[in-house]
């Protein structure tokens, strides 16, 4: 541990010692209060610096809220076991068994195989595999997985292509690779298990109102607005870094070559399929069949918990009875997004207990902000704003209680003033420490700071255009 990192480590202590000694939080005032804002500081500022692990600074309040007599344990280990937090462990249990077979790669290589008849084709094809994948799985697995997909393209083009044919080529690449990171943060949009902010929001909807929003809902709300989103950051980007790059007739077989290393479907692979398409049909159908069934015998997290059980049972192989995932697969689950989920809830729950975030949307409520649309409008765009220095997750764990609770003093429905500033906390584009995929992409050495500052920009604005226009009618017409 860095120095810097061992004084903000001991800082919180010391603070507690002396709060012990002098009863300091007494002395300031609102006693309760004083110590939740503390805990708030804590946890941020070690999210913030990287301290400890996002999922081990989340267990603070195990301890700290007990210890302070601000909640029993009881109360806070509740929060650590939500219905969301369990849908969010289904879906990554699935995801982990598309990476663990391979087939990710495999549907990515036949959306390059169908596509890549030109230097755009190649292009957009990244950019429809890696959103269709960050839909299901991480968005950091994506872009990990697309970028040596993406450098055996850009080589074989260097290898294949002479003179000026190459002179446009690290144009290409720039856009390639800004493409893959920008598609993995986008992608994660238009599902609610497609990347941690949007499992946050659905954590406190049902929290906080007891509401939640059907998986298929989601989707037919959010898909229009990532994929307009996808279109226009295409254009920005050719734009930005024309390109003209000739692709070689033998670019159909090299790709050929690839998928055919891939071999003919394996039974894992079949296996995971049929348990993917299981829970797809059962999150669009449930509601037609809890209604004839005439009784709620299916939503969102059973699904995600029934089909990740079954990759653990249904055996691909009946020679040694082997499923698709086994023991070995549970430690490659991320644990410390699922501890990190639970950590937010229970600081948002102590903070509403000693009426904090009550008081602070009391004191918003007395501003006049004219218009409930420009609150909105306000709100997305410093969530955009937020998430380009800080981890989008710590943000949504932190600020949707005070959000949401803002909209409720307001007159504005939870869901309309909180999902556009969940969905623009996944459009963070300008820097490498904004987003994973973006620092997985920087980390190839193929873009500097100012390429991805200067799309960036272009990009954050135009993201919070859509969010605010398509997204804000689509949202108050399907889910509020």
């Amino acid at each position: 541990m860095r120095k810097d990192k061992l004084l903000f480590a001991t800082l919180p202590f010391l603070a507690i010692l002396l709060d012990v000694s002098f009863n300091l939080a007494s002395q300031l005032g609102d006693s309760p209060t004083i110590i939740c804002l503390f805990l708030a500081a804590w946890m941020v500022s070690w999210w913030i610096l990287d301290v400890l692990p996002l999922g081990i600074t989340a267990l603070i309040p195990l301890f700290y809220l007990p210890m302070s007599q601000i909640s029993s344990i009881n109360e806070v280990s509740v929060s650590y076991a939500s219905p969301v937090i369990f849908l969010f462990l289904g879906g990554f249990v699935i995801a982990r068994a598309l990476e663990k077979t391979g087939l990710d790669e495999r549907i990515a290589l036949s959306i390059l195989f169908i596509t890549g008849r030109s230097d755009k084709g190649i292009v957009t094809g990244f950019v429809i595999g890696t959103a269709g994948l960050s839909m299901w799985i991480s968005n950091t697995a994506t872009a990990v997985m697309m970028v040596p997909i993406a450098f055996s393209v850009t080589q074989f083009l260097r290898d294949n292509l002479e003179g000026t044919s190459l002179k446009t080529l690290p144009a290409m690449q720039v856009v390639l690779f800004l493409s893959i990171a920008y598609a993995a943060n986008i992608g994660g949009i238009m599902t609610p298990i497609g990347t941690p902010p949007n499992v946050v929001f659905m954590g406190y909807l049902e929290e906080m109102y007891g509401r939640n929003i059907d998986f298929w809902l989601w989707f037919v709300a959010m898909a229009p607005v990532a994929l307009l989103l996808l279109t226009t950051m295409i254009w920005v980007l050719r734009k930005l870094y024309p390109f003209d790059v000739p692709v070689p007739t033998t670019f159909h077989s090299f790709i050929k070559e690839r998928l055919k290393v891939q071999g003919p479907l394996r039974g894992d692979q079949k296996i995971t399929v049929f348990v993917f398409a299981l829970a797809a049909s059962l999150w669009i159908f449930k509601g037609l069949i809890n209604y004839l069934l005439r009784f709620d015998f299916l939503n969102d997290t059973s699904i995600a918990i029934l089909a990740g059980v079954l990759l653990f049972l249904i055996p691909h192989s009946i020679y040694g009875w082997q499923p698709v995932l086994d023991k070995k697969d549970i430690s490659y689950l991320p644990w410390d997004i699922v501890l990190l989920f639970g950590g937010g809830m229970a600081l948002a729950g102590s903070l509403e207990k000693v009426g904090l975030i009550e008081k602070t949307t009391q004191f918003f409520s007395t501003l006049d902000l004219s218009s409930p649309f420009f609150l909105v409008l306000a709100i997305a765009s410093l969530s955009i704003l937020m998430t380009e220095i800080m981890s989008n997750v710590a943000f949504c764990v932190v600020a949707l209680p005070m959000i949401m609770k803002l909209g409720e003093s307001q007159g504005i429905d939870p869901i309309l003033i909180a999902l556009p500033a969940t969905i623009c906390a996944s459009f963070a584009f300008c820097m490498p420490v904004s987003t994973p995929p973006n620092a997985v992409v920087f980390g190839t050495n193929t873009i500097s700071v100012q390429q991805m500052l200067k799309a960036g920009v272009f990009l954050n604005t135009i993201a919070v255009a859509l969010t605010m226009s398509l997204g804000y009618i689509l949202i108050k017409v399907l889910l509020v």
